[in-house]
């Protein structure tokens, strides 16, 4: 760890500053233990299960503690959780690591790890702030905060943790809360988790925005978003080392309609008070997700209106068409990314989440 902080303070440095918003950085280091089990794996229900509320209660405050259900066979398996684990790198179940270096069964040594890592100089921070919450999609504003200048490749990635999922577990009797599990990866409305190619002098700010879908089965009061900020290794770029991460938001609250531009955009049904609700409108959009051509068709002939609206609140395309129940709409030369479109007629309108790509 200590030829990691060297080798990121002697780097060359640049010049630059980002736009930033209200909201600040905080400069302290946030450390990351994993667990990596499965609701199979007797261990992981006896002594590692006690081992992993044992480092809820003692780091839990202060640093990322999460549960990775990363074999596919596992109960609570998702994609992000084998990466993360797959990151690490483990040979069996359970498998715990400070700062993503595993450590096999040595729990004492994963908290060391994380005992150091609290006192060293802090690099960079990767905080957020809620941007947006509707009814199916939570964005989130990051801001990765340079505190010393660095010169490499820098990954900013961020995922869903729910706590107190109920599940059955081996070792355990019955069905159980399962702590901090990780459930599902944001995505980076510019689909790139890489936020610096080069250098970057202290100071300097990059901001950037993500997305979830929601899943029905979360439960809201338990939901914790996670940024991680993670470096290529130098002389192998497949290896990634943990620089820091952050696990409670800035500012906003989590509840459907946070967000200053959030009307603009909302689902019907998930209106404030104040907006009035709007009739449903027989409609179908095909392809979703589209590459080149979004298509329309309405239940039957008559006026109406299409508009494009960016996840930033920006409308990037319109037009009125007259007695018609089926229109193909060019959006080859649009970013990839999510929008909402809005199909309104003299009397109904409706607000579909389409994807570009």
């Amino acid at each position: 760890m200590e030829k990691l902080y060297t080798f990121l303070l002697t780097m060359g440095l640049s010049t630059g500053l980002f736009a930033q918003g209200e909201w600040t950085v905080p400069q302290e280091n946030v450390g990351l233990l994993t667990k990596i089990t499965a609701t199979w794996c007797a261990p992981c229900g006896t002594w590692g299960w006690d081992a992993m509320s044992d480092l809820l209660t003692n780091y839990g405050d202060e640093n990322i503690v999460i549960s990775l259900y990363a074999p596919s066979s596992s109960k609570l398996y998702n994609s992000a959780a084998e990466e993360i684990a797959n990151e690490i790198g483990f040979g069996g179940t359970p498998n715990f690591a400070g700062n993503g270096l595993d450590q096999g069964t040595a729990v004492a040594q994963a908290e060391s790890i994380v005992d150091t890592f609290g006192s060293a100089p802090v690099i960079a921070v990767p905080a957020y702030a809620l941007d947006m919450v509707l009814a199916d999609t939570i964005i989130i504003q990051t801001k990765t905060k340079f505190f010393e200048g660095v010169n490499g490749n820098f990954h900013l990635k961020v995922f869903v943790v729910e706590d107190k999922v109920v599940e059955e577990q081996n070792g355990q009797t019955g069905d159980v809360e399962h702590k901090m599990v990780v459930r599902k990866w944001f995505t980076a409305m510019d689909s790139n988790n890489v936020i610096l190619e080069g250098p970057a002098s202290a100071g300097e700010v990059i901001e950037k925005k993500y997305m979830v879908e929601v899943d029905e089965e979360w439960d809201w009061d338990n939901l914790y978003f996670i940024t991680t900020l993670w470096m290529e290794n130098p002389a192998d770029p497949n290896d990634l080392w943990y620089i820091n991460g952050q696990k409670m938001w800035q500012e906003g609250e989590l509840k459907v309609g946070y967000g200053t531009d959030a009307p603009i955009i909302y689902p019907p049904g998930t209106w404030p008070v104040g907006f009035g609700e709007v009739e449903a409108l027989d409609f179908q959009v095909y392809p979703n997700p589209a590459q080149s051509e979004l298509n329309i068709r309405l239940s039957s002939a008559q006026d109406f209106e299409v508009s494009l609206i960016d996840l930033l609140g920006k409308q990037v395309y319109a037009d009125q068409f007259s007695a018609d129940d089926f229109q193909s709409i060019n959006v080859s030369n649009l970013p990839d990314g999510v929008y909402m479109m809005k199909i309104a007629t003299a009397n109904q309108q409706h607000f579909e989440r389409v994807v570009i790509k």
